[in-house]
C-alpha cells in the first residue's frame, strides 16, 4: 500500500475552492491500509499547509486534526 499526501499544486491555489479538482487518492495500491499505513497519512497531513488540509478535509481520519 502507497500512502500519497501531497501539499495542493499552486495551480489549484488560483482556482476557487468549489471549483477545484479532488486530491488524489491518499491509499494507492490493492488490499487494505494497515494501522501502521492510516498513521502515516495522518502525521504528513499534519506537515501540510492549512490550505492543503482544508483541500483534503477533516473527515475520516484526519477528524480532529
Amino acid at each position: 500500500m502507497k500512502v500519497s499526501i501531497v501539499p495542493m499544486p499552486e495551480a489549484y491555489m488560483k482556482i476557487k475552492k468549489k471549483l477545484r479538482p479532488q486530491h488524489p487518492p491518499i491509499f494507492q495500491g490493492t488490499g487494505e491500509s494497515t494501522l501502521e499505513d492510516i498513521e502515516l497519512a495522518r502525521e504528513l497531513f499534519r506537515l501540510l499547509d492549512d490550505e492543503s488540509k482544508e483541500w483534503y478535509g477533516r473527515r475520516g481520519i484526519f477528524e480532529g486534526l
